[in-house]
């Protein structure tokens, strides 16, 4: 969803570019060596502020209003900067481009009037200086910005309308294998940002439907004592996504933690996220079963769990449709 913010000019690229390209304006021949001049110059004038204002509102259309996002992406952008500052900075652009269109207006006036070769170029370099100055005032908010989009083009893109499972459980458990397995594909892999982590993504149809697979490896595999407070907020951030977490448990012995543990981290989860949880014993090909819901996969054998999740994904288009109408 944020693949589309544009790279952010800083304000000498702006001028630069917007100058150079008013330069290249030269108007054919004109009766009166006046006449020329004021042609060359409002068009240069209508050139500069058109680059300039176009790459402006482009920003101010494509970075996100920060109250229309998910609250996931929400938190995860008020973990990294300020959310005021941001909307500061925005604001000083868009404030930034109506004053070029406004001065830009103003001085094509004054082109009418003016009698002399002088007095037309004397208006361009006036325009040029209070152009100039305008663009410079924003450096610092086209530097923030530039960090801004960086940091947006590291977000997971995660979907949020679609049925989405979470897996959860300790290292080693089989969760990313679990994804390849359902999925029949590796997982895409994104940053999730501060934790030096990633987000593994898998997708698969399901009845002509598409659902989602998120893993987080080193978020959701240990408890919160064991956190910084950065990964308590990531944790946060990922509890308003509205899925189903799929734990698993290990009871095959071959992790260091012990069942006790893993029960402690079940509860830690349960109580953190509001979302339903379901209960899923891996290695089960060598270990002996104590869940109701048990997958291998060694062995692939991840069948009675696919029943639950096609369940579970018929479950939520039924009712997306009821609301929906369809």
């Amino acid at each position: 969803m944020f693949e589309y913010i544009p790279t952010v000019l800083r304000s000498q690229e702006i001028i630069d570019k917007s100058f150079k390209k008013a330069s290249n304006i030269v108007e054919p021949y004109f009766p009166k060596k006046e006449d020329k001049i004021r042609k060359e110059i409002t068009d240069r004038i209508s050139t500069i502020e058109s680059i300039s204002t176009g790459h402006f509102d482009k920003l101010i259309r494509k970075f996100p209003t920060i109250e229309t996002l998910h609250p996931f992406y929400f938190d995860l952008i008020d973990l990294m900067f300020d959310v005021d500052k941001y909307k500061l900075s925005l604001g000083n652009i868009q404030w930034t481009s109506n004053k070029i269109k406004e001065l830009s207006t103003v001085y094509i006036k004054k082109l009418k009037s003016a009698k002399t070769v002088d007095s037309l170029n004397g208006i361009m370099k006036s325009y040029y200086g209070r152009y100039s100055s305008l663009i410079k005032n924003i450096n610092k908010d086209l530097l923030f910005l530039g960090e801004c989009r960086n940091y947006f083009k590291r977000l997971p893109g995660i979907i949020m309308d679609i049925p989405t499972f979470i897996i959860a459980g300790i290292p080693n458990s089989g969760k990313s294998s679990l994804i390849t397995i359902i999925t029949g594909t590796n997982p895409e892999v994104a940053d999730y940002p501060f934790t030096t982590k990633d987000v593994l993504l898998g997708y698969k149809i399901i009845n002509n439907r598409r659902a989602q697979f998120i893993d987080t490896p080193g978020i959701l595999d240990r408890d919160m004592s064991r956190r910084n407070p950065i990964e308590k907020r990531a944790i946060i951030a990922l509890s308003k996504i509205d899925g189903i977490i799929l734990f698993l448990f290990d009871y095959s012995g071959t992790s260091k933690y012990t069942v006790e543990e893993q029960e402690g981290l079940y509860k830690e989860i349960s109580e953190t996220f509001n979302n339903k949880v379901i209960r899923v014993q891996t290695k089960i090909d060598i270990s002996e079963k104590h869940e109701s819901v048990c997958i291998s996969s060694k062995n692939s054998d991840v069948n009675q769990l696919m029943d639950i999740i096609y369940k579970e994904v018929d479950e939520f288009y039924g009712i997306r449709n009821k609301e929906t109408g369809n």
